[in-house]
């Protein structure tokens, strides 16, 4: 324990702090996090004597990521031993003990990774999707080849246990949005991709993935297919680890709930199994959908091939990734936002304004895709123009989208009742270069007219 330690009291010279500590530890934005640091650093063992100085210097993110990963554990129901400098976890539940290892993706200084590595703020959509199928890959797999050299499973402690490395990526600002897709492809050296049949069923089909190539680098896909994976049970992955996670968990135990507003938008993995893209959601913190747990947003990714297998559900709360034959299966532990932004504001002496109604909350909006025989049975008034691929309705069928692939362009449509109540368009938008930003367009702009009370339109609107 760490009684009379204080994460934020100084043990260094202020030049030598981390930017990111000197931020948190002063921000008035940030004192929700703060104090739920502060909360859970005072169960953690530091078995090493050195955490709080490298938290406030170079080893902010590093150290960070190990006190969300202690906090999901301590406060999940399970056990937790660190007793030993390595591997940083043994936690146990119903019997079953496991030990963890935490790792972080950090920016490279030297090599070809920091010769032709690119900043994710400068990279366009295509762009995107290629880091994502390489250069990541190759972050990812550098940090977990450096761990796999330590062969923390050969320590007495560790002996008979599953052994799992937890993996978060902190190289670039940018690099909290990509999801687990880009570890997943590179753990089982397997790239699945969707398209529509006729009748609007979901098809998946698979490839394997040979390598990952940046400039003059390249390394084999398959992390589990490499010498000595055998002795990794699984990866988890997290890009929730975070600052903003502290917020809003600090916040719904009651810490700043008096000075800060606090929203929260982004992506969430789809249940239906006709689903090809994410939904698109947003709430407030002072109404929100439900209790968050500190498991939502962990993935596990199994190891078909480990000597010793991690059970399945060990982790609580988190989505489950297996091969199965050629194919991933996916098992959602709960609700899982893939990522998101959490808008955080200082509101001060506002909300204790006896009309401070306008800082209450509105209610959690989502936006997600439905089937095409779905989509249909609303019997919408409409032409099209091109080939359906992909439908969407919020969760109370106020609004419905669609995407249609033209010969020279995608179009994204949303439609809303008359006040007949027959669905008709409300908004078309043309010219949008890539599926990828039709469903985003589609999904904003229903998100929009959800922001406003209006449910029924004119048809000489449309």
């Amino acid at each position: 324990m760490n009684r009379g330690i204080k994460l934020f009291d100084l043990v260094v010279p202020e030049e030598n702090l981390h930017p990111f500590f000197k931020r948190v530890r002063v921000a008035e934005t940030s004192i929700a996090a703060r104090e739920m640091l502060e909360e859970v650093f005072q169960s953690f063992e530091d078995p090493d004597g050195n955490f709080v100085e490298q938290f406030q210097t170079s080893g902010f993110d590093a150290r960070f990521f190990e006190l969300y990963l202690h906090a999901y554990f301590s406060r999940s129901g399970y056990s937790v031993d660190r007793r030993f400098p390595n591997p940083d976890f043994i936690v146990g539940l119903k019997g079953m003990r496991v030990a963890v290892e935490a790792t972080t993706v950090n920016p490279s200084t030297s090599g070809m990774i920091a010769k032709y590595g690119r900043k994710i703020e400068d990279l366009d959509e295509a762009e995107l999707r290629d880091y994502a199928r390489d250069e990541l890959p190759i972050r990812f797999g550098s940090a977990l080849y450096s761990k796999m050299q330590k062969a923390y499973w050969q320590k007495q402690q560790c002996a008979g246990l599953p052994f799992v490395i937890a993996v978060q990526a902190f190289h670039d600002e940018g690099s909290l949005r990509f999801s687990d897709t880009a570890l997943v492809e590179y753990a089982y050296g397997s790239r699945q991709s969707a398209c529509w049949s006729p009748e609007g069923d979901l098809l998946i089909s698979n490839a394997n993935v040979e390598s990952h190539s940046l400039g003059e680098k390249a390394i084999p896909s398959g992390f589990f297919d490499q010498s000595d994976a055998e002795h990794i049970s699984a990866l988890i992955f997290s890009n929730s680890g975070t600052h903003a996670k502290f917020s809003r968990m600090g916040y719904q135990s009651g810490f700043g709930t008096d000075v800060l507003k606090i929203q929260r938008f982004g992506r969430s993995f789809n249940e239906s199994p006709d689903a090809m893209d994410a939904v698109l959601f947003q709430y407030d913190m002072d109404d929100p959908p439900q209790v968050e747990p500190w498991g939502q947003g962990l993935t596990i990714i199994h190891n078909p091939k480990a000597n010793i297998q991690l059970p399945d559900g060990f982790f609580v709360h988190a989505k489950e990734h297996h091969l199965r034959g050629d194919y991933v299966t996916t098992t959602p532990g709960g609700w899982h936002p893939f990522n998101s932004q959490t808008l955080l504001t200082y509101v001060a002496e506002l909300k204790s304004l006896p009309n401070a109604n306008f800082l209450l909350g509105h209610g959690p909006r989502a936006i997600g895709s439905i089937h095409k025989d779905h989509f249909w049975s609303f019997e919408p008034q409409m032409d099209l123009d091109g080939e359906e691929d992909g439908w969407y309705s919020d969760e109370f069928q106020a609004f419905l989208g669609l995407i249609l692939r033209r010969k020279v362009d995608w179009k994204a449509v949303v439609l809303a009742r008359d006040y007949y109540f027959r669905f008709f368009p409300i908004a078309n938008i043309s010219s949008i270069s890539s599926r990828a930003s039709a469903v985003a367009a589609v999904q904003h702009r229903m998100m929009e007219f959800l922001g406003s009370p209006r449910r029924l339109f004119d048809k000489s609107v449309g």
